[in-house]
């Protein structure tokens, strides 16, 4: 037991080297201290080019920001660019708690399940800052999550639990397996309420996965079930594993909403 959570927890935990560089002076940087969860995040927001105060703009908001940020950022520009579309804001939020604490919905032996409470950081703390101070959108159909791993199983848990706050979900090798997968049972749960929201939706997964592999059949099969109202992708990156397979699915998720937006 003792060696299988320790492998799990190289999963949940284990990051990605490279990055690529950003223009620094399109990095707005500050830190917060959560009211909700006592957490204390470093968040940085990368403006869209040509970023003007006078325009909305929709944000997408990344977990595992230490990891991913330069990642993501970087393609969100290649993306926009090359579907021809306006920027967006990218905001990262770092680990302001303990990271598996933040992004698990239930208690277990690896985490506390404390994810609701970020929601509510996220919810009343950090989309109020971000709206005022980069005049981003407020609508749910302007506000798109992604996440990877412990990440991707959070992003799930908004879909099921805060469907009223994203409007396009990117979820990859998300950790649906978590609590003998309560993220399904979360969805049937609220599932009528849910259905009849609109989005977009995109899985991706590293084809050699087997431990993430049947809560994400299951997942993906409820959505093209029930969740019609929303456009829906899954990509497998069959020759890799859960890190090497997160960069391609990076690009395909955003290029995936791009298309769609």
């Amino acid at each position: 037991m003792r060696l299988m959570i320790a492998g799990l927890s190289l999963l949940l935990f284990f990051p990605a080297c490279k990055k690529n560089n950003i223009d620094q002076s399109r990095i707005k940087t500050f830190d917060m201290t959560s009211v909700a969860n006592g957490g204390h995040y470093t968040i940085r927001v990368v403006l869209p080019d040509h970023y003007t105060a006078a325009k909305k703009y929709s944000t997408l908001y990344m977990t595992d920001a230490a990891w991913d940020f330069d990642d993501i950022a970087a393609e969100t520009d290649r993306q926009s660019t090359g579907h021809g579309k306006e920027g967006i804001l990218v905001v990262g939020i770092s680990w302001g708690y303990d990271r598996l604490d933040d992004y698990t919905p239930t208690p277990t032996e690896m985490g506390k399940g404390k994810a609701d409470l970020f929601v509510r950081f996220i919810r009343t703390e950090l989309i109020p800052r971000i709206v005022a101070d980069f005049n981003a959108d407020t609508s749910r159909a302007g506000r798109i999550i992604i996440g990877h791993s412990a990440g991707g199983l959070f992003a799930g848990h908004c879909f099921t639990n805060h469907n009223d706050l994203f409007g396009h979900y990117i979820c990859l090798s998300p950790a649906f397996w978590w609590d003998n997968a309560v993220v399904l049972r979360n969805e049937k749960a609220n599932r009528e309420q849910n259905r009849k929201g609109t989005g977009t939706f995109f899985l991706g997964l590293g084809g050699t996965e087997e431990k993430m592999r049947p809560a994400f059949e299951s997942f993906k099969k409820t959505l093209q079930t029930y969740y019609t109202g929303y456009q829906q992708q899954s990509n497998i990156e069959r020759q890799y594993g859960h890190l090497d397979s997160k960069k391609a699915n990076i690009r395909e998720g955003l290029s995936f909403y791009f298309t769609h937006r």
